[in-house]
């Protein structure tokens, strides 16, 4: 014997279901999309557009920088040559130091004996009378008698 089975009793499963579902389904994911790719493309134009501005804004700035930078290379060009000449002048200073101290000693030196010299001219006589000199040389010593032959002539 065999029991009988229990019938739910609820509603039927239909076979079809709705065939135009899908389709709205996708459309409206489509339109979505294709709505957030054209708010993206509207904002990526109004990016560009401030980015361009702020770099035209900054040009400016940018070509002012660049005069700085070049300002500054020359003036270190300019402080580079002021320090190779003054180290160059300071070696030439150095080396005539000892010349000019040697140079120095000496006019001491010469001021020392021009003392000496000044004081012995003091105790000289301001005027002093010379001996005549003779302008004319007479000698009375006759000239040596000389007989001599040549053969230079050929005779």
């Amino acid at each position: 014997m065999t029991e009988p089975v229990a019938r739910s009793t609820g509603p039927k499963p239909t076979a079809a279901i709705d065939p135009r579902r899908p389709i709205h389904l996708a459309v409206l994911v489509g339109a979505s999309t294709a709505l957030y790719a054209v708010s993206l493309a509207g904002v990526t134009a109004l990016q560009s557009g401030t980015d361009q501005a702020a770099i035209d804004d900054a040009s400016p700035v940018a070509a002012a920088a660049d005069r700085l930078r070049d300002g500054h290379d020359q003036l270190e060009d300019a402080v580079t040559a002021a320090e190779s000449r003054y180290a160059r002048t300071a070696a030439r200073y150095d080396a005539l130091t000892a010349d000019i101290s040697a140079v120095e000693d000496s006019l001491q030196a010469y001021a020392n004996r021009m003392a000496a010299v000044g004081g012995a001219t003091k105790s000289l006589p301001s005027k002093m009378s010379l001996p005549t000199v003779a302008r004319a040389v007479r000698s009375s010593a006759s000239k040596p008698v000389v007989r001599s032959t040549t053969t230079a002539s050929g005779k």
